[in-house]
This record gives structure tokens, sequence and C-alpha cells, in this order.
């Protein structure tokens, strides 16, 4: 928190990851997993840049809101305190290899 953007690349200790499968992803924070299903244009970009932008704040996600909502998510990124004491990372997606 407070450190500006980090890059997980360049944090290799940072104790979060994200592992992207068909239809769904991992978000490891520690020792806490929560597997959740994001929407299709959630998955198409990160498979297609490789990794996601992660927001972690205080502040709750509204309550009903579907992630991908883009009018909910302007809404939420525009209180400026929320976002200048959240810590913001850039996370490399991982995938299962066959």
């Amino acid at each position: 928190m407070g450190e500006g953007l980090v890059h997980a690349v360049q944090r290799p200790s940072l104790p979060v990851s994200l592992l992207v499968v068909p239809g769904s992803a991992v978000l490891t924070v520690q020792h806490l997993k929560s597997q959740f299903v994001p929407p299709e244009t959630w998955l198409e970009a990160v498979g297609e840049l490789g990794f996601a932008y992660l927001i972690f704040t205080t502040r709750p996600w509204p309550q009903g809101a579907e992630p991908g909502d883009v009018e909910t998510l302007a809404a939420f990124t525009s209180d400026e305190d929320a976002m200048a004491s959240a810590a913001h990372v850039v996370l490399p997606a991982r995938s299962l290899r066959g």
C-alpha cells in the first residue's frame, strides 16, 4: 500500500499470484485462495496481454455489481481517496501447461 504501481515480476517474493485457466481464474494472496469466473472479455484480455492489473483496496466492491460492469468500475475507480490508498499490482497470469 502506498508504494505506487507494483510490478510483481520485479518482486518475486510478493505473496500474490494469478492462475488463469479456460473459463476461470484463481487469485492467491498469501494463504487465501479465491476462485472466480471472470467475464469472457477479461479472460481474453489477460490471455492476450499475459497479465492483469489488480487493485487491492479496503473499499468493498458494490454489492450485486458484476465484475465486468464498466459503469460500476468507472464509479468505483473514480473515488480518488480509495484509489490513492489502494495497492496497485501488475500481476502476471500463470496457466497450466499440458
